[in-house]
């Protein structure tokens, strides 16, 4: 087979978590000269074209993922045909693409279509694992899940090795082919800025949940004091928000969306963050090391799990969203020492180098 020169990269649009996590590694690819081509939906094919405007971003089917419901297992069965037939519809429409852009490697993110017989590929991902409390639907799920990751040539998760780690049992209780470790993808660095913002809210994920949270912020904004805050609300497809709200918030400077190196630079200048709880968000925490409140996405058991951990070991505090109270949640953020205290000891050069080569020699 031919040496590597074309690279689709298609991060998935469940929120923009999985195509923020993609820019260190558009970033590695477009750096070793290779060519490459995007592809996502929705936001997600939006940001890319913010990140990356001089690079063709092409648009493929979008998953609709929703959460109507608190529990994940009404979400699942709700969505669970529609997901199949995403799934099917994504792998012709990235046939296609591999057909007329003559692409070589497909790095997907969480597209579980993406793979292409006789066709390079490797897959990011890190719910590798289901904690759904039974046993047989936890073994359900996540052969389920195996079935499609072990179409991939690789499978590179997003979390180092070892017993300090972020993922927890998401990732390293899983045991399939070709798994490595590629470290903390982030685009962000820790930047020692003057804290301007007293607040930064950070809204993302799949909707009607995405706006149900930012309606709890803009009500309850009203009751706690503040000279200057930040929403960004992560769609530029959300409700209209009307004259009233600002009016009734003047300090308060709302965007839809924001470029990764000013989204760097607004985190790093906020005294606190309130987001979710999704892996790329905390990958980003990881970095940057700035205090925050998680409030995980209802009916999403990863969310759950991973701010229950990082609450028990006393790293960040968590509420839920129905709970939320801006105003004595914010008191508690003194308890938690908000480091991960995660150790780097490779750059995303030195880990992703020798596993292209080992992909180009199997070719």
């Amino acid at each position: 087979m031919a040496s590597i020169q074309t690279v689709l990269i298609c991060p998935q649009h469940w929120g923009l978590g999985h195509v923020t996590r993609t820019i260190p590694v558009i970033h590695y690819f477009i750096e070793k000269n290779y060519r490459v081509i995007l592809a996502s939906s929705g936001a997600g094919s939006d940001l890319l074209r913010m990140e990356f405007p001089q690079h063709k971003v092409l648009e493929l089917p979008d998953y609709g993922i929703r959460y109507p419901f608190n529990s994940m297992y009404l979400n699942i069965g709700y969505q669970m045909l529609q997901m199949h037939w995403a799934i099917l519809r994504e792998h012709f429409a990235i046939r296609k693409i591999c057909k007329q852009e003559q692409i070589d490697l497909i790095v997907s993110d969480a597209r579980l279509g993406a793979f292409q017989f006789g066709k390079r590929s490797i897959i990011i991902a890190h719910h590798l694992h289901f904690s759904l409390g039974f046993k047989f639907i936890e073994w359900c799920c996540d052969t389920w899940m195996k079935l499609f990751y072990d179409r991939f040539d690789q499978l590179w998760i997003p979390d180092v090795e070892g017993p300090v780690n972020l993922s927890g049992e998401l990732a390293h209780l899983y045991r399939g082919k070709n798994r490595h470790f590629v470290g903390l993808l982030s685009r962000f660095k820790k930047l020692e800025l003057e804290k301007i913002y007293d607040f930064t809210f950070m809204l993302s994920g799949p909707e009607p949940q995405r706006s149900f949270l930012e309606e709890i912020i803009l009500k309850q904004l009203k009751d706690i004091p503040y000279q200057k805050a930040i929403l960004i609300r992560g769609t530029q497809n959300g409700p209209i928000l009307d004259e009233l709200v600002q009016k009734q918030n003047p300090n308060l400077i709302i965007k839809s969306l924001v470029k990764g190196l000013e989204l760097n630079e607004i985190m790093c200048s906020s005294k606190m963050l309130i987001c979710r709880s999704g892996y790329s968000t905390l990958l980003d925490l990881a970095v940057i090391q700035t205090r925050a409140i998680l409030i995980p996405t209802p009916g999403q058991p990863e969310q759950e799990y991973l701010s229950e951990e990082l609450m028990n070991k006393k790293l960040y505090y968590s509420v839920q969203q129905e709970a939320l109270n801006l105003k004595e949640d914010i008191k508690q953020l003194d308890k938690y020492s908000c480091n991960l205290q995660i150790d780097e000891a490779l750059s995303l050069e030195e880990r992703l180098d020798p596993l292209l080569e080992k992909i180009e020699a199997n070719g």
